[in-house]
């Protein structure tokens, strides 16, 4: 093997082998807890949600096709460079860029045509996000494998362009993985789904172990609209104005995010500012005390309150984000109150939120749909 096709090889091992350890950090950093969290958010992570909790088998699959699509698909670039003469550092880093976006790209077309089956076309779009997960962390490390693959020692001589019949194997080795990527990512969040849905089956009582419902309980129903002495301005968006969405809770590491969709569908266009207005009811439909911060988490970046502008069909997003919680014998959320401000008439969710009295939620402002998450 010469030393350039070595290089090359270096080059796409490391960039895989950052794909599994900034994708991994984060979450250790988190289940060590304490001042570790806010050391793992700083970690620029590649993967989403879908890479943690499948049961081991197809956790495993999915981490190792990642892996060789990520190590692969920069390799296939950088021997195509070559081919072209474009044998710089920076062509190097950019290649890595253009990996991530591939990656992310698939995985992001995987979700949607899993959302749209359930959801429709407007759901599918808010399934979206690897994309810009896989895109930053490339740009944060790709300097490190274009160091590696453009790094050339004083005797080394004029690297021969890569023979075709490598790239064309390559090439197509790397469209079988990305088109199994997705694949396997919906299947191991099916298995996840299965898995917790066979372990709520096993038990005899409520499904989440929570405390049985009591009409007789003492507590407050959750308002319909909740008071507020902020009228609003005369181009904000209004309830008839939006279809407000809330797609399913997606979970990592033990950390929870409900989001929230908000899409423009009258014929003008309006602005949101600020953050939606959100309140939980129990199984004994009383609002559960809960205590809502304003600001960025684990699963979800807060950049605060700003005007967004929303053209007809456009759409804006917005998060709750709150670490796992035992339910076992308590009061649990049952249903999600959601206005896109206060003073606005609550949207009503039901589904098992592990959400229970003293829960820190953390909520961002509404904003550009694909900037959340």
């Amino acid at each position: 093997m010469d030393t350039g096709m070595g290089r090359r090889l270096l080059g796409g091992g490391a960039l895989a082998a950052l794909w599994l350890l900034c994708g991994w950090l984060p979450y250790l950093l988190s289940a060590a807890g304490g001042s570790l969290t806010t050391l793992g958010q700083i970690v620029p992570s590649p993967m989403n949600g879908r890479f943690f909790g499948a049961p081991p088998g197809w956790a495993i699959l999915l981490h190792a096709v990642a892996v060789l699509l990520v190590g692969g698909a920069y390799v296939l670039a950088i021997m195509l460079l070559d081919r072209r003469g474009a044998r710089t550092f920076l062509s190097a880093w950019l290649a890595a860029v253009i990996v991530g976006f591939a990656v992310g790209g698939v995985l992001d077309l995987g979700a949607m045509a899993e959302a749209v089956s359930w959801g429709g076309f407007r759901t599918a779009l808010g399934a979206t996000g690897s994309t810009m997960l896989a895109v930053f962390w490339a740009f944060a490390v790709g300097w490190i494998p274009a160091i590696v693959v453009r790094q050339r020692s004083s005797h080394e001589g004029r690297r021969s362009a890569p023979a075709t019949r490598v790239v064309v194997v390559l090439g197509a080795a790397v469209v079988v993985l990305a088109a199994a990527l997705p694949a396997v990512s919906a299947g191991a969040n099916d298995a996840a789904q299965q898995a917790i849905a066979a372990d709520r089956a096993s038990t005899p009582s409520d499904p989440d172990g929570a405390a049985a419902p009591d009409l007789a309980a003492p507590g407050i129903a959750v308002p319909t609209v909740a008071p507020s002495a902020d009228p609003a301005g005369p181009d904000s968006c209004t309830a008839e104005q939006l279809e407000l969405l809330a797609p399913p809770v997606d979970g990592a590491t033990g950390h929870r995010l409900q989001s929230l969709q908000a899409i423009n569908v009258s014929e003008k266009e309006c602005v949101l500012n600020g953050y939606p207005d959100v309140a939980f009811g129990d199984q004994n439909g009383h609002v559960i005390d809960v205590e809502l911060q304003r600001g960025s988490s684990f699963m979800a970046s807060d950049p605060g309150a700003a005007p967004v502008t929303l053209a007809p069909g456009a759409s804006a997003k917005a998060g709750i984000a709150w670490d796992a919680n035992s339910t076992q014998g308590q009061l649990v959320a049952r249903s999600l109150h959601a206005a896109v401000r206060v003073g606005e008439k609550r949207h009503i969710w039901t589904n098992h939120f592990d959400v229970v009295p003293g829960t820190e939620l953390h909520l961002t402002a509404w904003q550009a749909d694909q900037a959340v998450g």
